[in-house]
């Protein structure tokens, strides 16, 4: 028997390791359980603006300046009409934060989860759990086995999923359905040698657009800078611009490095970029249909985050973001109904409602980027200065507030969408 915790988070990412550290740092007694051993390989993110005030609450700012890449903004290319367009986290309704950081997940995740660790969060890696014990209708722990084969068992008034994609509540809940418009697949790989400027805009994603036509559906590129000189380099494409070019070029383009390939010729920004650069993997990863969401955010005794609460095609950055606000307000809330006996229904009604609200404004602007009204906006000439500083705002992941310009973009987005339909 491992013992009894206030909560016991499942899995150590972006959201279990924010959830556990911010619970840690209130003194409550946390197990954060992690099937794999740190550093473990994921694809690199980059950060939004206002996840800082979460790295300053937590403490891991410091080492977050000191390890990787300031991203100051986000740069877009639109191919097909030779646009450009740079937006500056600073230019935003609040001007602070005015940046964030590109950071490769495998060093960025061991960074959280040792934060939770330095806060008092018991940590195992190596330990898959292998159910979630309910009783009476109520989550009251996890059975696990680790490495070696060592079966255990451990109670808690809380349990978090963090379980990222395997999203193991929503799947055994059978809560999760596809978002629809957003059947994309992304192909990606690691380069060094990308272009990129020197200055305070060394940092800024590139966001690459190509379509066949000023009015096609858009496809993507995606180029993150990291610190030590590598540049995460993806492909975002739609099921059916696969489906095309698999029966234009057959074999050519039969697996992912063909279809990667194929895209790049497609783009002549990322031609350019990539003409002089050297790939550091021997094969192109790709991942596929990835979109999707998830009925329930909570439950009697449970929580789910981040991905395995729900993802979002990541055009706009926002997954750790949504994920790391999440885990840290779930944690406000446990603590809250922990130490004051708040009615627990009621407390996590109200996080519930607040997180899905920031969510969905990415959500609309994803749909209507992909709609394509949104496309147009993001190479507005200068003097749309309100029109500018809202979607820098949006950039930057200032979504989770009721400010003046989230509802009225909130109902542009969606005019956007119903005008296409």
């Amino acid at each position: 028997m491992a013992g009894s915790f206030d909560v016991i988070v499942i899995g150590g990412g972006p959201a279990g390791a924010v959830c556990a550290a911010r619970l840690a740092q209130k003194g409550r007694r946390v197990l954060v359980l992690e099937k794999e051993h740190f550093p473990r390989f994921r694809l690199g993110e980059s950060l939004l603006a206002y996840s800082l005030p979460i790295f300053a609450e937590i403490g891991v700012l410091d080492a977050l300046r000191r390890e990787f890449i300031v991203k100051r903004g986000a740069r877009f290319h639109d191919d097909v009409c030779d646009r450009k367009g740079r937006f500056a986290f600073a230019d935003g309704w609040r001007s602070d934060p005015s940046h964030s950081f590109q950071v490769p997940r495998d060093a960025f995740d061991v960074i959280l989860l040792d934060c939770a660790k330095a806060h008092g969060a018991e940590v195992r890696q190596g330990v898959t759990v292998t159910r979630i014990v309910r009783e009476a209708g109520r989550t009251v722990g996890v059975e696990m086995i680790t490495d070696d084969g060592v079966k255990e068992s451990a109670a808690a008034r809380f349990i978090v999923d963090a379980t990222g994609r395997h999203a193991m509540t929503a799947h055994s809940m059978r809560m999760t359905s596809r978002i629809e418009g957003l059947d994309q697949t992304a192909f990606y790989m690691h380069f060094r040698g990308v272009p990129r400027p020197s200055g305070e805009t060394e940092g800024d994603i590139d966001i690459v657009i190509f379509r066949e036509g000023e009015r096609a559906r858009p496809n993507w590129f995606w180029f993150i800078p990291f610190m030590d000189g590598r540049t995460s380099v993806g492909a975002v494409v739609s099921g059916s611009w696969i489906k095309d070019r698999r029966t234009r070029f057959g074999a050519r383009v039969g697996d992912a490095d063909g279809l990667f390939a194929q895209a790049v010729t497609e783009s002549r920004t990322a031609g350019e970029m990539l003409s002089g650069a050297t790939r550091l993997w021997s094969k192109c990863e790709a991942v596929a249909d990835y979109s999707y969401q998830v009925r329930d955010l909570w439950g009697e005794g449970w929580v789910v985050l981040g991905d395995a609460g729900g993802f979002m095609d990541p055009v706009f950055s926002a997954g750790a973001h949504v994920a790391m606000v999440g885990a840290m307000t779930a944690a406000d809330a446990m603590v809250k109904v922990l130490d004051t006996n708040a009615d627990e229904a009621e407390t996590f009604a109200a996080w519930d409602n607040d997180l899905r609200a920031g969510a969905e404004m990415f959500l609309l602007a994803i749909k209507a980027f992909y709609a394509g009204p949104l496309v147009d906006l993001l190479f507005a000439d200068a003097k749309h200065n309100a029109l500018r500083r809202s979607i820098t705002s949006l950039l930057a992941g200032d979504v989770f507030n009721d400010s003046v310009w989230l509802r009225d973009a909130r109902l542009r987005l969606r005019d956007m969408i119903y005008a296409v339909r």
